[in-house]
């Protein structure tokens, strides 16, 4: 069976128990599955009775990148084009994906940055502002020059900012922190400030860790 047969028959509300274990052949060695679902993240794009296709396809491609993003690196430029699809499971494991391999090449993941601009920028529901978030994190992690663009787009996630989105908010900070000017960082720490006593200890935990992270 075709992975485009595995996947078309994984329909309903997104499950991904499938990709998760197709993942795994990847890793243990099937990268030739890896070249297709990459290829799957775009099948037929215009068609939203896909999107369990493209999205089921995401998920491998991004559960490998987070586990061995150097297997995924070289699918970036092919990637670009299922952030532009119309099903936002895609979207958001897709922009997870480049922020996995922005360390392994820069230039190319530098490259999403206007879709995480338009997916934080207000209308965007949790997963997929989270994920451009962390993102973001991601980018800005990789330099001072980095942090410069990154930052600002963070600040306008924060200005449109939806119920639970602070902790990743937050991670994304944290991974940004020793790239951060001492402007950025009066901004981050203000920002944390606001959740230290929050209801969710995994939110007051974020923010005690923010604010360490900015006295460096």
């Amino acid at each position: 069976m075709t992975l485009l047969e595995r996947l078309s028959k994984n329909k309903g509300t997104l499950s991904s128990a499938l990709s998760k274990r197709l993942a795994r052949d990847v890793l243990a060695g099937d990268h030739q599955l890896l070249g297709e679902a990459v290829r799957l993240t775009t099948w037929r794009m215009e068609e939203p009775d896909f999107r369990h296709v493209r999205s089921g396809a995401a998920k491998i491609v991004e559960e490998t990148a987070h586990a061995r993003p150097e297997l995924v690196k070289g699918y970036l430029p092919v990637l670009m084009k299922a952030l532009e699809v119309g099903e936002p499971q895609t979207r958001w494991m897709t922009i997870r994906t480049f922020g996995f391999c922005a360390s392994l090449d820069p230039r190319t993941a530098r490259r999403a940055l206007p879709f995480a601009e338009r997916f934080v920028s207000g209308g965007s529901k949790l997963c997929l502002k989270s994920s451009a978030d962390r993102y973001l994190g991601d980018i800005g992690a990789l330099s001072a020059k980095d942090a410069a663009v990154a930052f600002p787009i963070l600040e306008k996630s924060i200005e449109n900012l939806v119920e639970n989105e602070q902790d990743w908010i937050m991670e994304a900070l944290l991974a940004m922190a020793h790239a951060l000017n001492e402007q950025q960082r009066g901004k981050a720490e203000a920002f944390a400030k606001t959740y230290r006593s929050a209801s969710r200890k995994s939110t007051r935990l974020r923010a005690a860790q923010v604010l360490e992270a900015m006295k460096g």
